[in-house]
């Protein structure tokens, strides 16, 4: 498929990796600026539908590739897409990395991650530094576990500062160990609390059916990819939480020699903010910036597009 939209040039398409066949959109107003990949979170949640939902225009800038992991979405198929893990995905970030240097012929491109694809895109970026331009991790994982004990922290805090007593007494009944991503009753905290609470992906107005509401509307995909959507949610999250949950991003990631630029909502509780500042300190990089985004949760570069695209456009580029 190719469309082209009000000067928006509009590419679905598929690449072999490693017999498995990964699917990606591709959008632009002008095939020859910089190559930007754009690693989505989850697992297994592919964000075209969101970010294009939101009016983001990082497409006036870059030929931004959204692409689809092995597992869901465009790149869901039981029969050839075998164990998903941490480092297949990695594995297969980097041939579409390959991909599209070839097809653009761009020598480098630019890499960014959000959330759980913050992790994926900063191992890219740590072990195969030749590839990229810079780094752009956006909800920054760091530790998981660590995170998500601040994330109870803080349903449990604002809870009380709200006087929310059922929903205190119903966090309280909820411990929080090691097992936590395990914990059907943890999720359903997470669920009911986090973003009414405005930690979770946005701030202010946000909800599960939002996101939902967003890929049924999305007019590139096909029905069987939507549902394949869902179905890539729970198995990526059934594969991949453990290696999430025990995983921390500075001993995977713990070097770049490219620019990084860590972009962070300060009431992000899904990735914290503390974690994400642990991070951007403890790592090595060429150079290294932070952004704080007073106003943003989970994604400041949805909430204030604005102020992110002067940093991708004025600090990034340059």
């Amino acid at each position: 498929m190719n469309t082209t939209n009000q000067n928006m040039n509009v590419t679905k398409e598929y690449i072999d990796t490693a017999g498995h066949k990964s699917g990606m959109f591709i959008e632009s107003t002008n095939l020859n600026n910089p190559v930007l990949l754009f690693v989505h979170g989850g697992p297994g949640f592919p964000q075209y539908a969101h970010v294009k939902a939101s009016g983001l225009a990082w497409a006036n800038h870059f030929t931004v590739c959204y692409w689809e992991q092995r597992g869901t979405g465009m790149s869901y198929n039981a029969s050839t897409q075998g164990e998903i893990t941490l480092e297949r995905i990695v594995a297969d970030g980097l041939e579409v990395v390959n991909h599209l240097k070839q097809k653009y012929n761009q020598e480098k491109i630019y890499l960014c991650g959000h959330s759980w694809g913050s992790l994926v895109s900063s191992i890219m970026a740590s072990r195969q530094p030749e590839h990229f331009l810079a780094y752009i991790g956006i909800g920054q994982l760091g530790r998981h576990y660590e995170s998500n004990r601040d994330t109870y922290d803080f349903l449990l805090e604002t809870a009380i500062e709200r006087g929310d007593e059922k929903a205190e007494k119903h966090i309280r009944s909820v411990k929080f160990n090691k097992g936590f991503y395990k914990s059907q009753e943890y999720r359903k905290l997470l669920g009911r609390y986090l973003n009414k609470y405005g930690g979770g992906t946005k701030r202010e107005g946000d909800s599960s059916w939002e996101g939902m509401k967003d890929i049924i509307e999305c007019k590139h995909y096909t029905w069987k990819e939507r549902l394949n959507i869902l179905k890539g949610i729970f198995s990526s999250y059934q594969a991949l939480g453990e290696s999430l949950a025990n995983t921390d991003a500075t001993v995977m990631a713990p070097r770049f020699e490219i620019p990084v630029f860590i972009v962070h909502g300060v009431y992000d509780y899904q990735t914290s903010y503390k974690e994400a500042k642990r991070f951007y300190e403890s790592i090595d990089a060429t150079s290294k910036q932070m952004y704080t985004f007073e106003h943003s949760a989970h994604s400041p570069f949805v909430e204030e597009q604005e102020r992110f695209m002067e940093v991708l456009v004025e600090d990034v580029v340059g």
